[in-house]
């Protein structure tokens, strides 16, 4: 071979002392020439939990390979990331680990039972991760959330940001407190946010003008053979509000997306029930609601309902936006916006642009909005325990 390889030599141990991925175009043509040479700088990062939503969304089962035949839609979020490299996979258990992990090579596992230099904290310790995604049970969530910022390490939580208000607030005042969040960052994984139809929606309703009234109806039955039922810590939650925290979170950031950062939701009244013995405390919220600006809305949901129902609707000045499992409608015209995914590859991506450009995190995943989600459903939460008393709101910026 032609030519002097140190130079070459040199740029090579230095991006892989840096983690990075290589690749040359055309090799064979001039395997030494820096202008054939391409390097991606790729960010390591690695999924704690094997649950549910990490094998649908995070990490289905599918290899690099298999990505280029599938489209956009059924993407898993990681993988389909440009700028992310999954390094590694923890899970409370390694069975649950290989599980997650099956069909993909190159990726460590770690677990509470794989023994010495294989838990959390090992993992935490390597320098070619960056970044966790974090999609744990509820209550373990703020534990392992701390310890990944304590290392340095970039995190993507799952929805909700904790259990209550006091825990949320605490970690959140802990981050800005011990974390330089200008370089090391958190954010809150809030899917919903990254929908493409109430992104559409909530443009409209800019353009429409002042909001009036609103309504939300979000109405299923969650029966015990139902996938995410079946987990023990849902099954049995020690957390308040059961699926309506777990689940009626999302809709609270639905509402929230489409009424806009300048009119939020300032005070609220609800009554909850339960209608469902299988699903404890409380399956069911029926809450009236008032807009800094004076909108009045109701907000309906129940995950023990025989109403089945998906709707959001906002009177404006100017008309009337609604989003159902139909599509969007202005003034009872269908705008023809497709539903295109569950917004957790967008979601994923952004994240990992962030880091990629040294931050800052978009506001959708800022901690900070997660609280303001938190904030609404515990209020309704403690107004159905109190009889309908009137909640004022003070964390909806």
């Amino acid at each position: 071979m032609a030519g002097n390889t140190a130079p070459v030599d040199r740029l090579l141990f230095h991006l892989h002392s840096t983690h990075a991925n290589l690749a040359c175009i055309d090799p064979a043509d001039n395997p030494f020439s820096l202008q054939t040479l391409i390097v991606v700088m790729s960010i390591g990062i690695a999924i704690i939990g094997s649950g549910i939503f990490a094998r649908e969304e995070h990490l289905f089962f599918f290899s690099r390979d298999a990505l280029a035949f599938i489209d956009l839609y059924w993407q898993p979020a990681v993988l389909a990331a440009k700028d992310l490299t999954l390094k590694a996979i923890y899970s409370r258990s390694l069975k649950s680990a290989q599980g997650l992990a099956s069909g993909l090579s190159d990726v460590d596992l770690y677990s509470e039972d794989s023994g010495a230099g294989k838990g959390y904290a090992d993992l935490l310790a390597r320098q070619d991760i960056k970044a966790v995604i974090i999609a744990l049970p509820i209550l373990v969530q703020p534990d392992f959330i701390r310890k990944a910022l304590s290392a340095g390490k970039h995190v993507l939580s799952e929805k909700p940001i904790a259990k209550d208000l006091a825990t949320a607030q605490e970690l959140v005042q802990w981050y800005h407190s011990n974390v330089d969040s200008k370089r090391i960052f958190w954010g809150v994984a809030e899917n919903f946010r990254y929908f493409t139809q109430f992104l559409y929606a909530a443009e409209q309703v800019q353009k429409l003008g002042r909001v009036k009234n609103f309504r939300v109806n979000v109405h299923t039955m969650t029966k015990t053979d139902f996938k995410y039922y079946l987990t023990e810590w849902r099954k049995v939650p020690e957390y308040q509000g059961g699926f309506l925290l777990d689940g009626g979170i999302h809709i609270v950031a639905g509402i929230r997306l489409l009424l806009g950062p300048e009119n939020p939701i300032t005070t609220l009244s609800a009554h909850t029930n339960l209608l469902q013995e299988h699903l404890p405390p409380v399956d069911t919220v029926d809450a009236i609601m008032k807009t800094k600006s004076g909108a009045t809305g109701t907000f309906s949901a129940s995950y023990g309902s025989d109403f089945k129902d998906f709707g959001f609707e906002l009177s404006c000045e100017g008309g009337v936006v609604s989003v159902s499992r139909d599509g969007v409608f202005v003034n009872g015209e269908d705008q023809h916006i497709a539903f295109d995914g569950k917004g957790v590859v967008p979601e994923v991506a952004d994240f990992a642009a962030s880091i990629a450009k040294g931050g800052p995190l978009d506001r959708r995943q800022w901690p900070e909005e997660a609280l303001a989600d938190l904030e609404i459903l515990e209020k309704m939460l403690r107004s159905g325990e109190r009889d309908g008393e009137k909640m004022a709101l003070s964390l909806q910026g």
